[in-house]
């Protein structure tokens, strides 16, 4: 006995230092001696550890005192030890016997803790039945309440428990749970929906009366029916439908009511439905198993394969849970073979088979089966697999499959011509071993049988449409058959295109669009891209077309048709650069489409106006193919365009060169009777004809060949060029089998416009009724009908058409219309209405000129201040003749005022906006389409004169008295006679004023004034005084004519004569002497040395002090009395106090420039600066003043003062400004002789002198001046 227990101790002593070997050989030892030994044998289990041979010593130690705990605690240890769910089913049983043993509370505690994890764990329901039963024995309060709290635990973790425990369970539940009712329901709720028959077990817990009240009930059982549901597919007979209400009522913030909803719609086979109901609820980050599942099983009912694919894939990187992955690896695999993307559903089956032992253990039959068609259809071995369903239905089908992917077509007939017919798959396998043997008959029974057995089996349906398709030709058929396998497969690409084919042979346009639309947004083929950009390349749709065709570029970078198709797209969108480099792309890619290319080229040259290269690429094209039409009618409307751009710019025979370029290479190729019926190149010949009319009479012609003899071109001109344009637009309306045309009707308006033969408007009148009977939506036919109408003076007609063209028009051509309403109320004198019309033009196109025209017609009559700006701004938008001839007379009649200087606003209108330039211009332009209009004529004349033309002004006047009549030609007399007088050709103006039929005051003092030049005093006396008795009516007139008189005298009789005269015309202007009768006499006294008389004159001078028109005369007559007394300081300071006065005056500046060179030198520098002060002064106020003399001036002051340089560059400027002045020539002239390195180029100088002698106009003074010069260069 004791060494039994010294055995033991030591066992204990290395079982505690960890040396097991050793306590193993005590252990034996001890049990060799007393083999029932029962600590021996539990020391022997610890000495053993994990292995088996441990649970051996346990069991017998457990054999020899099953009472005692140490042993079973022992095996306890080792099942736990060991953690697999094998040894934690032999574990619960050891935990019931320890409670039923005599051990400390905390022992118990622990086991009951442990039971209850093991449940939770394994889900083991047996757990709940020993926790039961442990709570019938009535343990210890604590322990109670141990195995209460893992009992609760068990319930919320819903493990499943057998049905006969369910009622004991209920029992107790009451009083498990004292605290919340709530908790105790959902438990009552959980425990209840365990019961084997679901169905009754729902309407159990909604019969409870809890129920209704209690919400967090009704929201876990609608969760659990979602479960449920997505696990069986089925609610198992349950009635959802009568309890949905009550089952989801007041379940608010919880997804599963409407998941519910949507499982319900599944049921009923509304997938589509259950669809939309879900998507909006699924948490696409974090999907719970229900709601994933649940969406892909919607799609797949729906075959969206795809949808179910991307749905999976996503889900799979967001989940961690093995079963939701299977499953979801399992649906993707579906969904793939669906796809048949083979390969990718290889790669998934592999997935699945990693955590099985065998591909068997990871996939039923039918998943198998989908693996062993995977592949057969990528070749890879499937026989040892096809061999494992050798049993099923599937095998037969699986082989014909090998045998069609091998070629084995008799093959396949032989396997299945004896087999099981019932099976669609065979029949269809068979079928199409059929098609490919050519045995189209036999093909067709069986694919029908295939379709009768299973009407959702795509691949029959595509081989039934190819048989109608292909065979029969019958396409209606084959798109039914092509549609419904469409409808069950939208993914495979034969279909796609057969389907596709047979719409566009039907003409089924839409439908195929929308097909193509649908699949492009999953498939990326490049025909489907092709064809759609076809679609909204008719369409019109450039944007999308030009996406397209660029996707398929993409995909094929050789695609000529694509490049071609592109480069369509561009051009039509406008996009032409990026069209230019596509036609340059595709000219590379195949030269046998130069032709095209280069056509499309020279059109895109044309519009952006590189018309240069435009003719040469269409020249190259015509080269190639002479009788391209297209290069034809591209060159000629390239001609047609420089034309119209020459017109613009008012270029007008280069414009009609153009225009007959257009017209000789459409008359050309209109000429070969196989290009007759080209209605655009008759169009395009009519509208450029019509464009030669429009040109100046002087530009109006056109050269063509006669129909006779076509190899003989005349001269057409205006009257004859309308026929032409007539026959164009006939021959047009006879290939279109059309009564009448608008153009047709232009041109006749147009032609009667030219020729004023009534008939022609009645043609005109008449072609427009036939337009607007065949469409009375045309607005440009009333518009034209209203046109008719009023140059008929059918103004009710008129007013009539134009509304109704306004009724019928869009935005963009109201304008027209609206301005043609106002002509008519204005020539009705309906200036209201008329100014409400130009309005409602001017607001809806501001940049059409007629309506400013039209409005500045109207103020001309209500309010003639604003007409001249209105008609300004009509003739900057465009040259109109109406605008053109108004704003020239409102010019001329505003300087025509000579006080108009003094408004600053008319003063900025005419020099700020340089009014007479430009309305020189516009007359120019009206003069060379109405050459013969003598009122333009004299208009034109006036503004030359105006702006010192006095040559061309003479030209203008000479033609305005060609064509004048009447009376009129006396004002044109008057005009000749006054420009020749400024030019100094007396003789002619004495001839023209005399020619004058009925004297006026202008014309007689005209004509006196050129006696007097002339040296006619005598007879220029005459006339003046012919004028004073006869023609002058004030006495202002009779003033001044008194000292024109005076003037004759002078030269003739002296001074006493001259004076009487004088004193006359100061007695004739009784209450204020004119300022020319003063000036006069003051004058004469400065020439006579009468200076009391002059002094006498400047005092009453003083009336006119204020007056800016003589601040100049009056200043100098003042200051030169001082002059003549050789006193300049006086003179100077008299002249000063002008000049403070009037510091604008440049006439002023001049002389005080000329004062300071004549003082001293040492004021020279003052008189350059006094020049130029003059000179900016007259420049900016367009004065009378030299400028010629001004910049002459200045230069020789800078001279004088000794800055050479500057003297120079003074000169210089001059010269350049105006070069045929003399003096400008001697300041030149006169700065190069003073310097050094010039006395060398002693030719040049002399080249300068002889320039001056010969072609300028130089005094006699300046000629001593340069003969002095070259005196000085010849020594």
């Amino acid at each position: 006995m004791a060494d039994i227990k010294q055995l033991l101790k030591e066992a204990r002593k290395h079982i505690d230092e960890k040396n097991y070997k050793d306590a193993q050989e005590c252990c034996k030892n001890l049990l060799r001696k007393d083999k029932q030994n029962y600590f021996g044998l539990v020391l022997l289990g610890k000495s053993f550890q994990d292995s088996d041979q441990a649970c051996l010593a346990y069991q017998k130690a457990i054999a020899c005192k099953p009472s005692h705990p140490l042993a079973w605690l022992g095996l306890a240890s080792y099942y736990e030890a060991h953690d697999d769910q094998i040894m934690n089913v032999k574990l619960l049983p050891v935990y019931v016997e320890i409670l039923k043993l005599q051990i400390e509370e905390e022992k118990a505690l622990e086991i009951i803790s442990k039971i209850g994890k093991l449940g939770v764990r394994y889900k083991n329901g047996d757990v709940v039945e020993t926790l039961i039963n442990y709570l019938k024995e009535e343990p210890p309060t604590t322990l109670r309440k141990s195995a209460e709290e893992q009992l609760i635990c068990l319930i919320n973790e819903n493990i499943p428990c057998g049905e006969p425990i369910i009622p004991a369970l209920l029992e107790i539940l009451p009083k498990l749970i004292t605290t919340s009712s709530d908790q105790n329901e959902l438990l009552q709720s959980k425990i209840i929906l365990q019961k084997t028959n679901f169905s009754l077990a729902v309407e159990e817990i909604i019969e409870k009366s809890y129920f209704k009240e209690n919400i967090v009930v009704r929201e876990w059982l609608c969760n659990q029916l979602c479960k449920k549901y997505v696990e069986n597919m089925c609610f198992f007979g349950l009635d959802i439908e009568k309890h949905i209400e009550t089952i989801i009522s007041g379940v608010v913030n919880s997804k599963y009511p409407d998941l519910l909803k949507s499982m319900i719609a599944f049921e009923k086979g509304f997938y589509l439905d259950a669809y939309k109901f879900s998507v909006p609820l699924i948490n696409y980050h974090e999907p719970e198993f229900t709601e994933g599942i649940f969406i892909i099983k919607c799609t797949m009912k729906l075959q969206k394969w795809s949808v179910a694919q991307k749905l999976a894939t996503n889900f799979l990187t967001k989940v961690k849970d093995s079963r939701f992955c299977l499953e979801l690896n399992k649906n993707l695999f579906y969904s793939l073979v669906k796809q048949q993307k083979w390969q990718s559903a290889l790669l998934v089956s592999k997935n699945i088979q990693k955590n099985s032992h065998s591909i068997q253990d990871s996939f039923n039959v039918d998943e198998l089966a989908s693996v062993v068609e995977c592949l057969i259809e990528v070749g890879e071995p499937f026989d040892d697999l096809l061999n494992e369903l050798q049993s099923t239905n599937y095998y037969e089908s699986l082989k014909a499959l090998s045998f069609l992917k091998q070629g084995k077509f008799d093959d396949v007939v032989n396997l299945l011509q004896n087999s099981n017919l019932e099976n669609s798959i065979n029949v269809f396998y068979l079928g199409k071993a059929y098609w490919e043997l050519k045995k189209y008959n036999e093909a067709l029974l069986n694919l029908l049988k295939s379709a009768r057995l299973n009407s959702e089996h795509f691949e029959t349906f595509i081989y039934l449409g190819h048989f109608y398709y292909h065979t029969k030709n019958d396409l209606l058929k084959a798109k039914k058959c092509y549609e419904k396998a469409y409808s069950l497969n939208n993914l495979d690409g034969n279909l796609l295109r057969s389907l596709s084919d047979v719409y566009l042979k039907l003409k089924l346009t839409d439908m195929d669009f929308e097909m193509l639309t649908t699949i492009s947004k999953t498939t990326n083929e490049s025909w489907i891209h092709f064809r759609l950009g076809l679609h909204y390349l008719n369409r019109k749709e450039w944007e999308n077309a030009i996406i397209y065709f660029r996707n398929v570029v993409k995909i094929n970078q050789n695609d000529t048709t694509a490049f071609e198709c592109l480069a369509d797209a561009y051009y039509c969108r406008g996009s032409y650069t990026s069209a230019l480099k596509a036609y340059n792309r595709l000219l590379t890619l195949d030269p046998n489409k130069a032709i095209h290319c280069l056509t499309r080229s020279g059109y895109i040259f044309s519009l952006l106006t590189q018309h240069e290269e435009a003719i040469c690429t269409f020249q190259k094209v015509l080269s190639m193919d002479p009788n391209c039409i297209l290069a034809v009618k591209g060159i000629a409307e390239t001609w047609i365009r420089i034309s119209k751009k020459k017109i613009a710019a008012k270029v007008f025979g280069s414009a009609r060169d153009c225009a007959q370029k257009a017209v000789d290479y459409l008359t050309d190729v209109l000429e070969k009777q196989t290009n007759k019926q080209f209605t655009c190149l008759w169009k395009l010949l009519g509208d450029t004809l019509i464009m030669v009319t429009k040109l100046p009479m002087k530009y109006a012609y056109i050269y063509m060949s006669e129909l006779s003899n076509e190899s003989v071109k005349v001269k057409k001109e205006l009257l004859d060029i309308f026929p032409e344009a007539i026959k164009c637009y006939s021959y047009i309306s006879k290939q279109k089998q059309q009564f009448a045309s608008y153009d047709l009707a232009t041109t006749y308006l147009a032609y009667y416009n030219v020729t004023k033969k009534v008939v022609n408007c009645h043609i005109a009148f008449n072609l427009t009724m036939t337009c607007i009977k065949e469409k009375p939506q045309h607005w440009r036919s009333w518009n034209l009908l209203g046109k008719i109408g009023l140059y008929v003076k059918k103004y009710e007609i008129a007013q009539h058409c134009f509304i109704k063209a306004l009724l019928s028009t869009r935005k963009w051509s109201v304008a027209k219309i609206w301005c043609n309403l106002g002509t008519l109320y204005l020539k009705l004198k309906l200036y209201r209405l008329a100014n409400y019309c130009f309005w409602r033009g001017q607001s809806t196109l501001p940049s059409y000129p007629h309506s400013w025209i039209g409005q500045g017609l109207i103020a001309e009559v209500i309010r003639e201040e604003e007409a001249m700006d209105l008609f300004r701004h009509a003739s900057r938008l465009g040259y109109h003749s109406e605008s053109a001839l108004a704003y020239a007379d409102w010019v001329c009649r505003v300087f025509n005022n000579k006080k108009y200087q003094e408004d600053p606003e008319y003063k900025y209108e005419i020099q700020g906006l340089y009014a007479v330039t430009c309305a020189m211009d516009l007359m120019q332009w009206f003069c060379d389409f109405d050459s013969k209009n003598p009122c333009a004529l004299t208009i034109l004349g006036i503004l030359q004169e105006q702006s010192l033309l006095l040559r061309s002004a003479l030209k203008s006047y000479e033609k305005a008295l060609q064509y004048c009549e009447g009376d009129k030609k006396n004002i044109a007399l008057l005009n000749m006679g006054r420009i020749l007088t400024r030019m100094g050709n007396y003789d002619d103006a004495i001839n023209a004023y005399k020619s004058i039929t009925e004297a006026s005051l202008n014309s007689t003092t005209g004509l006196a004034l050129a006696l007097f030049k002339k040296g006619f005093f005598e007879e220029a006396y005459s006339a003046y005084e012919t004028a004073l008795q006869w023609l002058s009516e004030t006495d202002e007139d009779k003033a001044d004519l008194l000292v024109a008189m005076a003037s004759s005298v002078y030269t003739q009789k002296g001074v006493n004569d001259t004076k009487t005269l004088l004193f006359r015309s100061i007695q004739a202007s009784q209450k204020k002497p004119t300022a020319h009768s003063l000036f006069a006499v003051c004058s004469l006294g400065l020439l006579h040395a009468d200076k009391s008389l002059s002094k006498l004159a400047i005092c009453e001078m003083q009336k006119y002090d204020k007056d800016d028109e003589f601040v100049f005369d009056i200043g100098f007559l003042k200051s030169y009395l001082h002059v003549y007394d050789e006193n300049m300081n006086q003179a100077t300071k008299f002249l000063s106090d002008s000049l403070h006065d009037f510091p604008s005056n440049a006439l002023l500046w001049f002389c005080m420039a000329q004062y300071c060179l004549m003082e001293t030198n040492l004021k020279a520098k003052v008189s350059s600066r006094c020049a130029q002060r003059a000179l900016s002064l007259a420049q900016n106020n367009e004065s009378n003043i030299n400028l010629a003399k001004l910049i002459a001036t200045a230069s020789v002051a800078e001279f004088i003062a000794g800055d050479r340089v500057r003297a120079f560059i003074l000169a210089k400027q001059g010269l350049h400004l105006f070069p045929c002045q003399p003096e400008i020539w001697a300041a030149v002239l006169r700065s190069l002789v003073s310097h050094k390195i010039w006395l060398v180029k002693k030719p040049c100088i002399m080249r300068i002198t002889d320039f001056m002698r010969k072609n300028l106009n130089i005094s006699r003074r300046l000629a001593k001046w340069i003969t002095l010069v070259e005196k000085k260069l010849s020594r």
